[in-house]
């Protein structure tokens, strides 16, 4: 057994009486933050910035289409100069307000935005049974999500809702990873995500709800998991459809305001029963399914997660060194990377992704795990249900 397999082993429980003997942390606490940030950097060899950025020599141009360097190019240099003013200057998760102009806004709010992506073919309608939502990670302006929607669209031929959690400064992003991760409040971007795929799960039309995440945008979904399963009855009776909203040209900001959970209509199994939720460099704390797989029953929602074996992020949820005595708790299928660096989505995880399973226009994937692989007998899937999707294609 390899040192990765020992890893999930311990972290999806199969080491029971190591496991019991353990008295699990408040998950709550500053303490055991930290010791989970610890244990992150522990990573031998202590390459940080590789585990973000990947290995020196990808760094050098040309680099693909989609890919966050290409951000950087020389003959767009307004685009650079912006994404670092938005990584580097803190701002308000807020929607920013009425009496100043919009050049000023830009320096001072920064709130996450829902907006829509087309397919390759430029279509909205395409897969009109199918929701597809895209959660960005730490340090993403409106550049950086658009490029990973764009080739999140391109690999899977669907039109995306992208969930803009705009960055509002590398320090401003982190302190919401840390509320969200060890559940001390609700925040913005969860407030304006959880409608989204709430509305989406009650509409009779759709019949499969698709939500990919990256980074911080998996802490975020394992917080919409979690009040969506509160919302959640045991019912087999399908609830109404909530009224279609048509913007008019001016934008409108999602609503700012805080979640009551008592505003929304409970969610049946079967409108439950529809989402798939899908994870690239997992680091939330806790991600479990509402209701357990079990003979001749699937679990509740599908879940999948995807790591780098030497990405520092995902060492903070589904590679954690300690999970178990960390209390990280995270279901579903696991796959990993063996030897692979960088955190970033499109460089580090589509394009591998593509490179291995795309067959040119033919629908789904190969049918294996390549690049990545199961990390032990425990995974319940041999080949990750995502790679179907590609190209158009469907699990069905």
């Amino acid at each position: 057994m390899t040192t990765t397999q020992k890893t999930y082993t311990q972290v999806n429980g199969a080491d029971s009486s190591s496991t019991a003997a353990l008295k699990l942390p408040d998950p709550h606490s500053i303490g055991n933050l930290a010791q989970i940030a610890r244990d992150a950097l522990s990573m031998v060899p202590p390459a940080y910035g590789c585990s973000i950025f990947g290995l020196p020599t990808t760094w050098l141009p040309p680099h693909r289409r989609f890919s966050e360097f290409s951000l950087l190019s020389p003959w767009r240099p307004l685009r650079a100069v912006r994404y670092l003013q938005h990584a580097l200057l803190p701002t308000l998760p807020r929607t920013p307000p009425t009496f100043s102009p919009p050049w000023v806004n830009d320096f001072f709010w920064q709130p996450s935005v829902i907006l829509q992506r087309p397919d390759q073919y430029g279509s909205y309608t395409s897969f009109p049974a199918e929701a597809w939502f895209f959660i960005n990670g730490i340090m993403t302006d409106d550049a950086v999500a658009q490029v990973n929607a764009a080739l999140l669209a391109e690999l899977f031929h669907r039109p995306i809702t992208l969930i803009q959690n705009s960055t509002s400064s590398l320090l401003a992003d982190l302190l919401q990873c840390a509320l969200d991760k060890a559940g001390w409040r609700i925040t913005e971007p969860v407030t304006k995500t959880l409608p989204a795929i709430y509305d989406a799960l009650k509409r009779p039309d759709k019949t499969r709800v698709v939500v990919i995440a990256h980074s911080q945008g998996t802490i975020i979904a394992a917080a919409v998991l979690h009040l969506l399963k509160r919302l959640t009855q045991p019912s087999a009776r399908r609830g109404l459809a909530p009224v279609a909203a048509y913007a008019p040209p001016e934008f409108i900001y999602p609503d700012d305001a805080p979640l009551v959970l008592s505003d929304f209509a409970p969610l049946t199994e079967y409108e439950f029963g529809k989402l798939e939720i899908y994870c690239f460099a997992t680091c939330a704390n806790v991600m479990t399914h509402y209701r357990p797989a079990a003979p001749g029953r699937q679990a509740l929602p599908h879940l999948e997660h995807f790591g780098n074996e030497h990405d520092i992020v995902a060492r903070l949820g589904m590679q954690a060194p300690h999970a178990a005595e960390r209390g990280i708790q995270i279901d579903g299928a696991r796959f990993v990377r063996a030897g692979a660096w960088g955190h970033l989505l499109s460089e580090h995880y589509l394009y591998p992704l593509a490179d291995m399973q795309r067959q040119g226009r033919r629908r789904g994937g190969r049918g294996d795990a390549a690049p990545f692989a199961p990390v032990d007998a425990a995974t319940p899937l041999a080949v990750p249900r995502l790679d179907a999707y590609l190209n158009g294609g469907s699990p069905d």
